[in-house]
């Protein structure tokens, strides 16, 4: 697609939407070993490499668009992966309070009751102390299942954490990482659908 009509495109009308989606199964579906692979590849730890994985599918879905065909599409999708990660990594690394705590050693959740309040403050039962109106709302419109992982993701919990959780709270049938996986692949797209990246509502064309 060319440059002057990447710059008009509107990603979040109907056909936009359709179109992308058509091209993200199309394209990425068949590759998505790679998407993977890249993501253990560049990821600098190895606890974050399934979230690099869920965002950088979330971001070639959201610029499918601009994948040029007479290119490779295994570089094009090396690329995004790569500065995608690298920059997912800088920012965790600006939040980076000590060199001395090792992740592995922090007392596992999977004891804790997901209704409780967890030592980063934000639980299930208090999630809306935490977000704006606009956020709120299209988390409301999300389905329950949905909006059940992408809370416990933000409250700190692993996917680990979350298949168990979502296993004892009953919206989970079988262990299963990948339905967990993909229910926040999907969780995050359709926020992004509806919240812009100052966590305003989007306006409805």
């Amino acid at each position: 697609m060319k440059k002057q009509q990447t710059a008009s495109y509107c990603h979040d009308s109907e056909e936009s939407i359709c179109e992308r989606t058509a091209l993200f199964n199309e394209l990425i579906l068949p590759n998505l070993n790679l998407v993977y692979k890249l993501s253990i590849q560049f990821s600098s730890h190895r606890q974050d490499i399934d979230e690099n994985y869920n965002e950088c599918l979330a971001n070639l879905f959201r610029y499918i668009h601009t994948y040029d065909r007479e290119r490779s599409l295994q570089n094009w999708i090396y690329i995004c992966c790569k500065r995608l990660i690298v920059d997912l990594d800088r920012r965790r690394a600006a939040f980076k309070t000590t060199d001395d705590l090792n992740p592995e050693h922090i007392i596992s959740h999977y004891a804790e009751d997901a209704e409780r309040v967890s030592g980063n403050c934000m639980g299930m039962s208090n999630y809306k102390e935490f977000y704006n109106d606009d956020i709120l709302q299209a988390l409301e419109r999300l389905n329950p299942i949905y909006r059940e992982a992408l809370l416990l993701q933000q409250a700190g919990y692993k996917l680990e954490e979350i298949m168990e959780i979502a296993l004892r709270r009953g919206t989970l049938a079988t262990r299963n990482i990948e339905t967990v996986k993909s229910r926040l692949f999907l969780a995050k797209l359709k926020m992004r659908q509806m919240i812009d990246r100052d966590g305003n509502g989007r306006k409805k064309k």
